[in-house]
């Protein structure tokens, strides 16, 4: 059953139970008999026992009135329209509660809450944010309005408001709240190094790090940022130091080392790769190694080793580089072999590389933000 049938469902018994007990829905003036109630009642519930939930909703919606006692009834009938998609008219119901002045304090609660959900759902980004806001405001269920906020911002890249909400939600100690914050912290450090404010990046990976001592991804910048700066020492550190304790990105590393090592310490680059191969075999570690040994002339080698990948653990990403690798010599390549090298490395482009550990999505590059679940640091490379 749908959650919202569900909730369809209990809020006609809540209707039910009121219309025996309280019957509060007489208006002034009017004379109705109970059991004209108790039929429009039984009519609801012959529509939602048929499955015709629209007819049921608008009989249990004329059935009520708003008062005291039916303000929860009216929420959950706001809620179930926009399960359903019909937004605008969960945004009328809920802007209705809003504006009577007998709502408790924690009625009131409840319908900014639940109108602020309205309007995300609807995309008005910048009417949920100030109900959220005055929900911050109100002190009211802060932590559930800084995780809608934190949301919110990271759709709109608002990195700098994101940061603040994610700070917010781990001063709470709320579950995880750390991996988003340093995941925050990240994005803003990304593009300060990409425009070359050095030092607002060091402020905010420092933090990061500081925050989830064990983020990957700061690691990495960190490293960009020492090599931007001449510091080859503190990015030798540190790349180390992912190595040894978070191997499973080992293919995130192959660019650091080749920047680190290649221009400096050929050999130590070569004997990297080699080195991790044997611990953690890849494909993206199987072609930076054989690249490296054909940029060293190192050509039996590298056949050596293409044949023992074709045979062992065959990929688009080997069969591509032994097209370009036996391009050389003519007669063992021709129009076909440019032909399928092409076709290879359109498929390589779409390959699933990598896959959420939360809920299964697909990418065949790094997201360091599930674009499904929207969980941080969540992304794990898959064997090849």
């Amino acid at each position: 059953m749908d959650i919202w049938l569900f909730l369809l469902v209990l809020a006609a018994i809540i209707i039910g139970w009121l219309l025996g007990r309280w019957q509060p829905f007489k208006r002034k003036g009017e004379q109705q008999r109970p059991d004209q109630f108790s039929e429009r009642y039984a009519r609801g519930l012959n529509y939602l026992l048929a499955d015709d939930s629209d007819n049921a909703i608008k009989i249990f919606t004329d059935l009520i009135e708003v008062n005291k006692d039916t303000i929860e009834i009216h929420i959950a009938l706001g809620n179930l329209f926009r399960s359903k998609g019909e937004v605008d008219r969960a945004i009328k119901v809920h802007q209705n509660l809003l504006a009577r002045p007998n709502l408790t304090r924690r009625q009131r609660q409840m319908a900014i809450a639940e109108l602020a959900s309205d309007y995300l759902k609807a995309g008005l980004l910048d009417r949920a944010e100030k109900l959220y806001r005055e929900m911050i405001d109100l002190d009211v269920d802060t932590s559930h309005a800084y995780r809608r906020l934190l949301d919110l911002y990271i759709t709109e890249k608002s990195w700098s408001e994101a940061v603040e909400c994610a700070e917010a939600l781990y001063q709470m100690d709320e579950p995880e709240a750390d991996v988003a914050y340093s995941q925050c912290l990240c994005e803003i450090a990304s593009e300060a190094i990409d425009s070359g404010n050095n030092r607002l990046a060091r402020k905010n990976l420092d933090r990061a790090i500081e925050v989830d001592p064990d983020c990957v991804r700061a690691a990495l910048l960190l490293i960009k940022l020492h090599m931007n700066t001449d510091n080859l020492a503190a990015a030798k550190r540190i790349f180390q130091r992912l190595t040894r304790e978070s191997p499973e990105y080992m293919g995130l590393y192959i660019e650091p080392a080749h920047q680190i090592y290649l221009n400096r310490e050929a050999a130590v680059y070569q004997d990297f790769l080699q080195q991790q191969y044997k611990r953690h075999p890849s494909t993206r570690l199987a072609i930076a190694l054989l690249e490296q040994y054909a940029r060293n002339d190192e050509i039996d080698k590298a056949r050596e080793f293409l044949s023992d990948i074709l045979h062992q653990s065959p990929s688009f990403e080997a069969f591509e580089f032994a097209l370009r690798f036996l391009k050389s010599n003519p007669d063992q390549l021709g129009e076909t072999w440019e032909t399928l090298s092409t076709f290879l490395k359109t498929l390589q482009d779409k390959k699933t590389e990598y896959v959420c550990a939360r809920c299964g999505y697909e990418s065949h590059a790094i997201q360091w933000l599930c674009p499904s679940c929207r969980n941080w640091a969540s992304m794990k490379q898959i064997k090849l």
